[in-house]
């Protein structure tokens, strides 16, 4: 009997079965409008990110170029003080007599000639001991140049 009365009950699950949904026109453009949105504000924050880590990236970049330019500036002024050096008029006067053998010279030759002795004598040559005076070496010379100057054609 028991299995009889089940038999004849209606079916209530169909009864109270939710239907599904169906969403309206309106319902679906409010749906792609708050994607669309969302999908924006993701794209914005992206394009943020990258540009702040670009200028980060950047500014790493010029410190490094900066402090290599400050080494560079600083190995710069260490070549010029060593070309300083080696160039200094004692250094090279002593390559000059160790190394490859020079000597100072004893007295100093000064040679006075005008145009027309060049054509006509030889060269006066006058020999001065370096011990005399630069002073006095000048004041011989200068009665030999007086009345010589001349002016050069263009």
């Amino acid at each position: 009997m028991v299995v009889a009365e089940l038999k004849q009950l209606p079916n209530i699950e169909s009864e109270f079965k939710p239907k599904p949904a169906v969403r309206t026109n309106a319902a679906l453009k409010k749906c792609a409008l708050l994607t669309m949105v969302v999908l924006a504000g993701f794209v914005l924050c992206m394009l943020y990110t990258y540009e702040a880590t670009r200028i980060i990236a950047l500014g790493y970049q010029t410190d490094n170029l900066q402090n290599s330019v400050n080494k560079l500036q600083g190995e710069n002024k260490q070549l010029g003080l060593k070309i300083a050096e080696l160039q200094a008029p004692e250094r090279v006067q002593q390559i000059a007599t160790t190394k490859l053998g020079m000597k100072e010279p004893q007295e100093f030759m000064i040679a006075f000639s005008s145009p027309e002795q060049l054509s006509s004598q030889p060269t006066q040559v006058q020999a001065v001991s370096p011990k005399s005076s630069w002073s006095s070496q000048l004041l011989a010379a200068i009665p030999r140049f007086i009345g010589r100057a001349e002016a050069s054609p263009r």
